[in-house]
């Protein structure tokens, strides 16, 4: 077409004029395009959401056929008979159901105010909730840590959807859509608030060991749950969050805390008014929580015996540490899935062992009564002052230091609770019902554990004499830590010094007057020093000095870090000190694990962690837990036949005779303290471990002459548990070589003069690991030449015919046993006086006898030391010759 000019322009302004027109059309045609595309997506992914949601709730479980009620399977333990000993289930074990009608509403209302405040109105679903904590999660990064479970969904957590604590991902907003959509269905079934509260309030895990409100009670205040005060339920209430955390024994503190926001929440809530408030937060409430559960079983519970006790603990540690469960989470498995736990006790042991620890006929005295008491006096304001038998002994020992607690019979003991009473109560004070308890043990105190050092089995413990009156009451054979005494000198300080310090049974040191470094003084518990002593004869009199030089010589840290591969737990960095060598610790150590570090002895030198069950079954018959034992090599197995063999003599000849019986190879370590407050045994034989301990509770001091009991019961069990078995010896290592030494030296003994120590023969065979026996002759022993006229060292001019060799130590110590026998410091002046020059024939150097000038003197001026030989005699070279005085030999 032919444009002018004007027309050519026109046209271009309406061609530019129309594309934007064009451009928009197509930009709305792509966001329309988009737009469908979007919806399309999201109703796509909303019919996959809605199909995955169906597909989630179609697989829940049936609101029919689920049980929230909280029964559980009961958990089984079997000896290694096969017999039943115990049955763990919540019901009757750590559980006492309550109806809602015994638990008060305080408490009630304290569980609804902190755990879910809208509970009486929601249908098992929190909505506002759920927003509360998204909106939190969101505005903290993405950290959903704001719980909105309702107590509906809690109730089916923990008695439905029981393997919650695993869930993780998709496997955890399954379980959670699944918790949500059955929580409504389960109130549409119910339709009853107090129904779903009974059975989580019989539910909940409370802590130590306590589920269920009732059990709680219990457990910290010793008293029923319809009797709590409102301070005390809002103190159980707050536990929930965190079972362990937030329990009041432990973390006190932390409890208190949540206590206070409970009762916060409470009059916020119109629970309760702010006056009521008030006066529960000034409640000293932890002054009555209980640090011991020392309530006394009902007569149809079940007690359970102190194998099972520590059984139980085990068992709960191994779920936490092998399977990764949570505390709360052990305890269920344990008290309520049903398991059967294959123990190691073997019941004929068990048996022997109850018995002989009861048996009156192995105590030199009749036993005494002490006491456990617990007394709450409330003042006239009604506040209350509680007291116990630590109480009555500090207010007693202010003017006495020597009063106990333990008396005759139990009259008397209650005689001096009465008294006591008496002096504390006053005017207007009145004990309120349940405020006094009292429960009589006998005293003096017994506590014994057996292993099979081979496997590390447990095959029996026994945590207390006397009757067993409650369960988890004190075990003393695995919980209490007391000294060990001379039990600790083969583990502290002989078996580092003969594993890795070049130190043989035969070493010596110098059992003498001694100090330690911090000026502190030694000595030994007979008052005995026995001057140059060999660590075999150490180990079978157990002789302090020569223990302690030992440890000192070989490092303390040394002798603490071989403690530690024993497997003691309880040591503290206070312990790195030389008495250690002593047993002297700053808390003691657990009659389990001394006898542990002594089965490793047994065991050629590899220790093996204490076994209380050798596997788990799960409530199908599936292995959960196959307890293998944990071995590792402590000592060689030279070194530990070495220590066996010097712990034969403690039996045989040493201070362990008590316990020698015929029959069998035994070997073992007694063991006392200052004052006798701990006597102990601990010994084994080629089959079995065991370790018994004695003492006063209170650590009363035991008369001498009275502490032969631990030794009296391990004779009785040992012999006993021993019948029909073949008597064998250790086994001995093929690098093990015997070699005859000098017990004053540990050196190779020289013939004719170690033999001729004034008190006897100090010849001896002894065994050494190969390579470490010595290759070095005697240096304690001197022969010095003796005129016997004058009874003393010859001179020049004493005759050959009345000459005789006499065998003195040197380098000894005086105010020792070897100090008459020392070598004379003045023995070169104080020589025989009876003989002079004029008693002397010249010697003529042609044969014929002569003038002084011609008297030889046998010397050996050789300079070098004897090379030891099989014909060297104690009788030739320097070792033989006279002894003059320095002048004259000049």
């Amino acid at each position: 077409m032919n444009y002018g000019k004007e027309g050519a322009k026109k046209q271009a302004k309406k061609l530019a004029a129309k594309s934007p027109r064009i451009l928009r059309k197509f930009k709305v045609v792509c966001y329309k395009l988009l737009l469908v595309a979007a919806f399309a997506f999201v109703v796509a992914v909303a019919f996959t959401g809605f199909g995955v949601y169906k597909g989630i709730i179609d697989s829940s479980p049936t609101i029919d056929a689920m049980d929230v009620t909280p029964t559980g399977y009961l958990s089984t333990v079997l000896d290694t008979e096969g017999n039943t000993t115990a049955t763990l289930v919540a019901s009757g074990a750590n559980r006492v159901y309550v109806t809602i009608d015994e638990i008060p509403e305080d408490l009630q209302h304290a569980f609804v105010a902190i755990e879910d405040e809208r509970f009486y109105e929601h249908n098992g679903i929190d909505v506002k909730g759920i927003i509360r904590a998204g909106v939190k999660g969101i505005l903290s990064g993405g950290h959903f840590s704001q719980g909105a479970s309702t107590i509906t969904q809690q109730l089916l957590k923990n008695n439905v959807f029981t393997t919650w604590t695993t869930d993780k991902g998709f496997a955890k907003v399954v379980r959670k859509l699944q918790e949500q959509y059955l929580a409504v269905e389960l109130e549409k079934k119910v339709n009853n608030k107090d129904w779903i509260l009974e059975n989580y309030l019989n539910t909940v895990n409370l802590g130590q060991n306590s589920l269920g409100v009732q059990a709680a009670a219990m457990r910290y205040f010793n008293k029923d749950v319809s009797e709590l005060t409102l301070s005390e339920c809002a103190v159980i209430a707050g536990i929930t969050k965190s079972p362990e955390g937030l329990n009041p024994i432990s973390h006190p503190e932390a409890n208190a805390e949540r206590r206070e926001e409970v009762l916060e929440k409470m009059e916020k809530q119109g629970y309760i008014t702010e006056e009521q408030k008030e006066k529960a937060l000034k409640d000293k409430v932890y002054k009555r929580i209980k640090k011991v559960n020392i309530k006394k079983t009902e007569e149809n519970s079940q007690i359970n015996s102190y194998f099972v006790d520590e059984l139980t603990n085990q068992v709960l540690e191994d779920l936490q540490t092998m399977l990764g469960y949570t505390k709360a989470e052990a305890y269920k498995a344990l008290y309520n899935s049903g398991l059967t736990i294959c123990s190691t006790q073997d019941p004929k042991i068990q048996a022997i062992c109850d018995e002989e620890v009861n048996n009156l006929a192995n105590y030199p005295t009749q036993p005494q009564v002490s006491f456990n008491y617990r007394l709450s006096v409330q003042k006239p304001d009604g506040t209350l002052q509680n007291y116990d038998e630590h109480t009555m002994l500090a207010y007693y020992q202010a003017a006495n230091n020597a009063y106990d607690i333990n008396f005759a019979t139990e009259e008397e003991a209650w005689a001096a609770i009465e008294a006591y009473k008496a002096e504390i109560m006053e005017e207007g004070d009145i004990i309120p019902e349940g405020g006094e308890y009292v429960n009589y043990t006998l005293q003096p105190q017994a506590a014994l554990t057996i292993i099979d050092q081979a496997t590390g089995e447990v095959k029996a413990i026994v945590g207390g004499r006397g009757d067993k009156v409650a369960n988890r009451t004190l075990n003393r054979a695995t919980d209490s830590t007391r000294q060990p005494g001379s039990t600790f000198k083969v583990l502290a300080a002989y078996a580092p010094a003969l594993d890795g310090a070049g130190m043989t049974l035969a070493t010596v040191e110098d059992d003498a007057p001694y100090e330690y470094a911090n000026g502190t003084s030694l000595k030994n518990y007979d008052n005995r020093y026995r001057g140059f002593t060999d660590f075999r004869t150490a180990i079978t009199y157990s002789i302090n000095v020569v223990t302690v030089k030992c440890l000192t010589d070989i490092g303390v840290d040394n002798g603490y870090s071989y403690l530690q591969d024993f497997g003691f737990t309880t040591l503290k960095d206070s312990d790195h000190v030389q008495s250690l060598a002593l047993g002297g610790l700053t808390n003691g150590v657990t009659n389990l694990e001394l006898t542990a570090a002594y089965a490793a002895i047994a065991n050629q030198g590899t220790y093996t962690k204490p076994r209380f069950y050798t596997k788990i079954l799960d409530h199908d018959g599936n292995v959960l837990i196959d307890n293998t034992p944990q071995t590792k090599s402590v000592l060689k197995d030279t070194t530990a036949w070495l220590l066996t063999d010097a712990m034969k003599d403690v039996i045989t000849t040493g201070t362990g005779k008590l316990c020698n019986f015929s029959g069998m190879t035994l070997a073992g370590k007694s063991g006392t303290t200052t004052k006798n407050r701990d006597a102990l045994f601990a010994g084994y034989s080629p089959y079995y471990t065991c370790v018994v301990w004695g003492g006063y509770d209170d650590n009363t001091p035991q008369a001498s002459g009275t502490t032969s009991y631990p030794k009296l019961i391990w004779k009785a069990v040992m012999q006993r548990l021993h019948e029909g078995l073949e008597d064998r010896d250790f086994e001995k290592p093929s690098d093990i070589v015997e070699c005859t030494v000098c017990k004053k030296s540990g050196l190779l003994a020289k013939d004719g003069l170690c033999n001729c120590d004034p008190r006897g023969s100090q010849v001896t065979t002894e065994y050494f690991a190969a390579g470490t026996e010595p290759t070095e002759y005697c240096d304690k022993h001197v022969a010095v030449t003796i005129c016997e006229a004058s009874g003393k060292p010859a001179g020049p001019y004493c005759p050959q015919e009345g000459l005789k060799t006499k065998a003195y130590i040197s380098g000894g110590s005086a105010g020792t046993e070897d100090a008459p026998y020392l070598l004379p410091a003045n023995l070169s002046t104080d020589i025989c006086p009876v003989h002079s020059v004029n008693d002397v024939a010249p010697v003529d150097i042609t044969g014929e006898t002569g003038g002084e000038d011609d008297l030889e003197i046998e010397e050996d001026d050789s300079g070098e030391e004897d090379e030891p030989s099989d014909s060297h005699t104690g009788l030739e070279d320097e070792e033989q010759m006279i002894i003059y005085p320095d002048e004259i030999s000049e």
